[in-house]
């Protein structure tokens, strides 16, 4: 699968959407297109991703969120989808918080993947991708004093980021990318999810 870059715009849309969140979990859309970047001092074809789009009227709890207000949800959904500025709805992103959350997709995860491609209808193709951003982040205390500010480290396919929002306090952070491929399972309009993949995350902007 293609490496997944995250733009500037978009970073800062999960972070804070994920911070301002806690310690309930958050979620919404991404959206973006493939392109070609520089990469290691070559070209490579990758999917850039543009912007997260947070939905506001989500019902959030410390281990899960759900679609709050039905209505809401397809006025954003069919908005993202219409909108006609050269990228695409390419999936969506989730936190999962506190000491028991990790940047992992989990059962109930990919119930929810297969019912948005369900609410998407692809039905005219015979195969769906999906890719999915787990945000997993704790909220951390310092005995001594932090530069206000955020900091990254990278993985072999993860992103870290530690941000500090005063001296004492901030909270640490692991972002993974999944690319989730689904069929068609028979019934109208109903998709099973048959692989999943992880992809490597990028931010070749970062300091």
């Amino acid at each position: 699968m293609d490496p997944v870059v995250i733009e500037r715009s978009c970073f800062v849309g999960l972070v804070t959407s994920a911070v301002e969140a806690y310690n309930c979990e958050t979620n919404g859309f991404l959206v973006g297109n493939r392109s070609t970047r520089m990469l290691r001092q070559r070209p490579r074809e990758v999917t850039v991703l543009r912007a997260a789009y947070p939905l506001q009227t989500e019902e959030r709890k410390p281990n899960w969120v759900a679609h709050g207000n039905v209505k809401a949800f397809r006025r954003a959904q069919r908005t993202m989808e219409n909108m006609d500025v050269g990228y695409e709805v390419l999936g969506g992103f989730h936190s999962h918080t506190g000491h028991d959350g990790d940047a992992e997709l989990s059962k109930t995860d990919l119930e929810y993947v297969a019912q948005e491609l369900q609410r998407l209808r692809r039905s005219g193709s015979e195969d769906a991708r999906w890719l999915e951003v787990v945000v997993a982040l704790r909220r951390k205390e310092w005995a001594r004093s932090h530069g206000v500010g955020w900091t990254t480290r990278t993985y072999r396919r993860k992103l870290g980021c530690t941000v500090a929002i005063d001296p004492t306090h901030g909270y640490d952070m692991t972002l993974a990318g999944y690319w989730v491929r689904a069929q068609p399972d028979g019934a109208p309009d109903r998709w099973d999810v048959v692989a999943t993949e992880e992809s490597r995350l990028l931010l070749p902007w970062s300091r």
